[in-house]
């Protein structure tokens, strides 16, 4: 009996909660504008028409080094290093050195070979 009770009350409380988040579209539009995605898009895009390898590697270093401190990469699905350490660093590594070879366009030139 105490467990019913216990459990109407968390459905009460998490109901009230739901209430008090959902906002109009339009005010959500004006809290969460992400300029850095945006930007972020907009370089994607330049490096894709300039045809910058160098760059791709600038990213993956981006993506990959702050996965490390978190413990979770994202590659099709979260993969969590505690979870399943092998294909975390497995994907780590191979982003790792797809980054090294990308940013050693800028001093080798591959086309040569």
């Amino acid at each position: 009996m105490v467990k019913s009770e216990q459990l109407r009350n968390l459905i009460r409380r998490e109901s009230k909660h739901k209430k008090k988040k959902s906002t109009s579209f339009s005010d959500k539009t004006k809290r969460n504008f992400q300029w850095r995605p945006i930007l972020a898009l907009i370089g994607v895009y330049i490096i894709f028409i300039m045809d910058w390898q160098w760059a791709w590697g600038i990213l993956f270093l981006y993506w990959v080094i702050p996965d490390i401190f978190r413990g979770v990469t994202y590659f099709i699905d979260p993969v969590e290093r505690d979870n399943n350490p092998i294909l975390f660093w497995a994907i780590v590594i191979s982003w790792i050195i797809m980054s090294l070879f990308s940013l050693s366009t800028l001093f080798i030139d591959f086309t040569q070979y």
